[in-house]
């Protein structure tokens, strides 16, 4: 159920209430840990984790088949809960970009 506007306090977006398993990545290569997804936003979500130990940027599905998928950031973590806020395709660009540079040319050799 979506919570009124009004009762939001300090949040800008609509949080609904979701209660279903979600699917924890990572890594790109690692095995997807089980987890609970509590409520989600179009800026992020909370999510019941156990006592997994999560990365600061991790995947998250929404689907065992992984049609929904999402690049998270861990925002904060209190015991078993995390909260995450999703990562935009422009933010990934501009953290992966710059460490990925040309090889400096080869200085000429001089006669």
């Amino acid at each position: 159920m979506a919570r009124d506007r009004r009762d939001l306090g300090a949040r800008k977006q609509v949080r609904i209430d979701l209660d279903q398993p979600g699917y924890l990545i990572p890594a790109p290569d690692a095995p997807w840990i089980e987890c609970h997804v509590l409520d989600i936003s179009e800026d992020g979500t909370r999510l019941e984790v156990g006592a997994l130990a999560v990365p600061k940027l991790f995947g998250l599905s929404l689907t065992s088949g992984g049609e929904v998928l999402r690049v998270c950031k861990l925002v904060w973590r209190r015991g078993e809960l995390i909260g995450a806020r999703f990562v935009t395709a422009k933010e990934l660009r501009q953290s992966v970009v710059p460490a990925i540079r040309p090889a400096p040319k080869a200085a000429k050799a001089r006669a």
